[in-house]
């Protein structure tokens, strides 16, 4: 060893590798903030973008129990952040109502929905349906939380920011969704009158569609920090 650091040929390129060690960690830790690519960075940069949805849905079913004729029944799904997680937006809230009336062939039961939404966040509708009982289904409501979203992939071009914000549900959709259902109990005017009909029960079903923006380059990116 001593041989060898005598030589300054030696020593010059045991210090040039001691050098390169300290410093290639410390160059590439500081990349992404030179070119503009760090955290803040990132959702400034601008280019084409492959824009992508990881889903997720949350559903809640039950049933109303039988209901006579004018009888109402209130189902409650509640919508936390802590479900929907961060970096995660709403992209819709549906309400499906079901019910197989078999008691009766010329008059079938009915149902109505009203919606009471006092108690969710955001500039979101109230919305009332009704159907009948025939043939299994019979309403839905469906609130569209974030306008456009289908699920699809697709190319955009502009700044990460822009895009990411076009797909923001702006923290609407929180809170407690509530629907009130009132049954409307029709009898045949021939069986209904021999066996009667006393009520009807209605299956429930909550389906919350939760997102997640995904998005990778396609073209160069430009540095923001020569805009």
């Amino acid at each position: 060893m001593q041989e060898f650091f005598q030589d300054r040929r030696n020593q010059a390129m045991f210090g040039g590798s001691v050098l390169f060690m300290l410093i290639f960690p410390i160059y590439f830790s500081l990349v992404p903030s030179l070119v503009g690519l760090d955290d803040a960075g990132i959702s400034d940069s601008s280019g084409t973008w492959s824009v992508s949805f990881m889903e997720e849905t949350f559903t809640q079913t039950e049933n109303s129990g039988e209901l006579g004729d004018g009888d109402t029944y209130d189902s409650t799904f509640v919508l936390t952040e802590d479900m929907i997680g961060e970096n995660r937006n709403v992209a819709s809230v549906t309400f499906e109502v079901s019910c197989t009336d078999t008691d009766d062939n010329l008059a079938n039961d009915e149902a109505t929905g009203e919606s009471d939404l006092a108690g969710v966040t955001g500039d979101i509708q109230d919305q009332s349906a009704s159907g009948t009982c025939g043939g299994g289904d019979a309403f839905t409501m469906t609130w569209s939380i974030v306008d456009g979203y289908d699920g699809q992939t697709y190319e955009a071009e502009g700044k990460m920011s822009d895009v990411t914000s076009r797909w923001s549900d702006n923290g609407s959709a929180r809170g407690d969704w509530l629907v009130g259902i009132t049954a409307e109990i029709n009898e045949d005017p021939g069986i209904g009158i021999i066996f009667g009909d006393d009520g009807e029960d209605y299956d429930i079903t909550w389906s919350v569609v939760v997102f997640e923006v995904s998005m990778e380059p396609v073209l160069n990116i430009d540095d923001p920090t020569t805009e």
